[in-house]
């Protein structure tokens, strides 16, 4: 057997086959065909190889030979070689003179060479919260414990007012499917138009009873703009209101987009804010905090755990990525290819939810599978280093979570759920213990770790992190396409390989 170790990461097997070997596979093959055919002057069965082989052919007899051997040999073959596929190989040849040789093409399974990742480093600046912020999520915790009081007059700044509201969003030019792409996967291209085409309208909103508060602060309103077109309603007042954003505006999702906006009101509250006072503290803290004092160091501690916490993860992105810029990733095309349908799944699924499909897509871009999915390929080459990066991480990192752990996580996670019965508690628990719940918790858990050990990594304090793998590990998937990757396809499958045999 040889082995040639081609540059796209696929080997190449040229093994021959005993003639030996050969004439047994005939020979059984010749007894499966004697019994599926009827050959006149014998019984089922009963026909000899040479009778068998005039009838049906020699050709006939050699394909379902190769039925059984190819993946014998193949499995033979790779086991010899040492090769770890990482799906399924195929029968690239077969050539019969001087005697049979079958040649196998094997996707091998992806390799990756983090190397010297443990010296990846970058400053890393604590957060610091100010009391600014704790004044701010101050009053933002007093607005929220605000006394809603219904009046009889037109509404004014800072009153809610309850409406039946429907809502389009006009994507000019077509600009739909350009929004539907963008948002099935943002790290992709976005979507060029090519040609004006006629305005599509979308529901966004359609509620009954829903509430609107009348403000101008961005971080609580409900539109941009929106309240100013809102001010003075009345009860029973029906209202249409157009906002229009230019091309160039600051949130990506609203840019370029006009909404129109019906609302019928239903009711007007006024908000009368509650005095900050010790006895606030105590209400809005859950009994947490005695003083305003106290309420406020809560408010600083959660502020600076949220702070952290986001600084983090955004810092362990950055090492991350320094890490896979690092690392030397060798991988097959055909993991490229799944990663690609992976892709263009989501897109399709996203383009569905809207009423579209990636058939309208390719019409409106002008483009053909084949560049749609070049259009992709460099996302799905991206995605898979990632994905390999992480997954060889967190093996080298001895990260995992144990199924005692993940008990605990679960139990924690049941006992932040307030105000339900034992028995609904229980419906919970059995949820969460379902097997897909409980992996994508340990998933999850997984995901934490490896994140603190990114930002140790980077702050140069992984001196000694390496720790004992558990005896039930939560694994990070790899592609579905690697499950079964010892047999060859069925006979039908290779159409190349029959019309060279």
């Amino acid at each position: 057997m040889q082995v040639e170790h081609l540059e796209n990461h696929t080997a190449r097997l040229i093994v021959d086959v005993p003639e030996e070997r050969l004439n047994a596979a005939m020979q059984r093959a010749a007894k499966r065909i004697a019994a599926k055919v009827n050959i006149p002057g014998f019984r089922k069965g009963k026909a000899p190889f040479a009778v068998v082989v005039n009838y049906v052919g020699q050709q006939a007899v050699m394909d379902e030979a190769l039925e059984d051997l190819g993946n014998e040999i193949y499995r033979e073959s790779l086991q010899a070689a040492a090769l770890e596929p990482y799906t399924t190989g195929s029968l690239e040849d077969i050539k019969t003179e001087p005697t049979l040789q079958l040649i196998f093409s094997v996707p091998k399974a992806p390799e990756v060479d983090l190397g010297d990742y443990r010296q990846v480093r970058h400053e890393y600046t604590p957060p610091v919260i100010t009391d600014e912020q704790v004044q701010e999520a101050l009053e933002s915790l007093r607005e929220r414990h605000a006394e809603e009081i219904e009046v009889d007059r037109p509404a004014e700044m800072n009153d809610l007012i309850k409406v039946d509201i429907r809502g389009e969003v006009i994507h000019h030019h077509d600009q739909a499917q350009a929004d539907a792409a963008a948002e099935a996967q943002p790290e992709m291209p976005e979507a060029q138009t090519t040609e004006a085409e006629r305005d599509h309208a979308e529901t966004f909103i359609e509620e009954t009873d829903f509430e609107i508060l009348l403000t101008t602060d961005p971080k609580r309103e409900f539109m941009p703009n929106f309240t100013e077109q809102a001010l003075g309603v009345t009860v029973g007042e029906t209202r249409t209101v157009a906002l229009t954003y230019p091309a160039d505006y600051e949130n990506p999702r609203m840019a370029g987009h006009t909404f129109n906006i019906t609302f019928t009101v239903k009711q007007v509250k006024a908000r009368q804010l509650p005095e900050l006072d010790d006895e606030f503290a105590k209400r809005a803290s859950d009994g947490r905090a005695e003083t305003l004092a106290d309420l406020k160091a809560h408010l600083r501690a959660d502020l600076e755990a949220n702070a952290k916490r986001e600084t983090d993860d955004a810092y362990s992105d950055i090492i991350f990525q320094k890490i896979v810029e690092g690392a030397t990733v060798r991988y097959p095309e055909a993991m490229v290819e799944d990663y690609i349908d992976d892709i263009l799944e989501e897109l399709s699924q996203n383009l569905r939810q809207r009423g579209l499909s990636l058939e309208m897509l390719k019409e409106v871009q002008k483009k053909d599978d084949a560049a749609l999915r070049a259009e992709y390929r460099e996302t799905a080459i991206n995605r898979l280093k990632r994905s390999l990066v992480m997954q060889t991480l967190v093996a080298a990192e001895k990260i995992s979570v144990s199924a005692a752990e993940l008990d605990a996580q679960i139990e924690s996670m049941l006992g932040s759920i307030g105000g339900v019965s034992a028995e609904q508690a229980e419906t919970f628990r059995r949820m969460f213990r379902a097997d897909a719940n409980r992996r994508d918790i340990g998933l999850r858990m997984v995901m934490d770790r490896l994140k603190e050990r990114l930002v140790a990594i980077g702050r140069g304090e992984a001196t000694d992190l390496t720790m004992p793998v558990a005896e039930t590990q939560i694994q990070i998937p790899q592609s579905e396409a690697q499950a079964e990757s010892s047999e060859l396809p069925a006979a039908s499958e290779t159409s190349e390989t029959d019309e060279k045999a």
